[in-house]
């Protein structure tokens, strides 16, 4: 692919970013939908806000829901991967493509603040219910996703530099909804 094909807009690889900022942000609350209808459905009482869900009470009641609760929301997220992935193999659509990316970016970024702080993720979290310490459930989660997002670019072919700005576009919208979530938060703002 030469620097003009680059340039030039492509609507088949548009697709990739639309399928990052138009359904990643609806996956994004599809994953924290997940915890919060764990919670409900196990009778916790939930809140959910755009980047967290836990129960109102500050307390699951047992270890067993809390790891529920915890599996519940990357479990949407990897079901998502799994089926943008199944779309994107069966159709060759980079919207599906941008739909897997982001699933990717999501536990990846996770992961890495994991790595890097004091906060567990949530496949770290159970982990670490589990005794089994916080990284084997988050790298096999974000290493499933980077597989089908492999073999899904591997299939599709896009252009390096597709990839690397549909890194930037999930880092960018990661980044807004985190942010977003926190000023939410501090104005006493929740979702559900």
């Amino acid at each position: 692919m030469t620097a003009t094909t680059l340039a030039s807009p492509n609507p088949s690889r548009l697709g990739l970013y639309l399928g990052i900022l138009l359904l990643g942000p609806f996956s994004y609350l599809a994953h924290e939908f997940g915890h919060w209808a764990a919670g409900e459905m196990l009778g916790v009482e939930m809140w959910m806000t755009l980047n967290k869900a836990g129960p109102a009470s500050g307390s699951y009641g047992s270890q067993t829901y809390a790891l529920i609760v915890s599996l519940a929301g990357p479990a949407v997220t990897v079901a998502l991967g799994v089926l943008a992935y199944l779309w994107a193999r069966a159709t060759g659509s980079f919207l599906a493509y941008g739909l897997l990316f982001f699933q990717f970016m999501l536990r990846l970024i996770a992961g890495g603040i994991t790595m890097t702080g004091p906060y567990p993720n949530d496949e770290a979290l159970a982990g670490i219910i589990l005794g089994m310490g916080p990284y084997p459930i988050t790298i096999g989660v974000a290493a499933l996703l980077l597989a089908l997002t492999w073999d899904a670019a591997r299939r599709l072919r896009p252009h390096w530099a597709h990839n690397i700005g549909a890194y930037a576009v999930s880092s960018l919208l990661i980044t807004t909804i985190v942010f977003s979530d926190r000023f939410l938060r501090d104005m006493n703002i929740q979702l559900l």
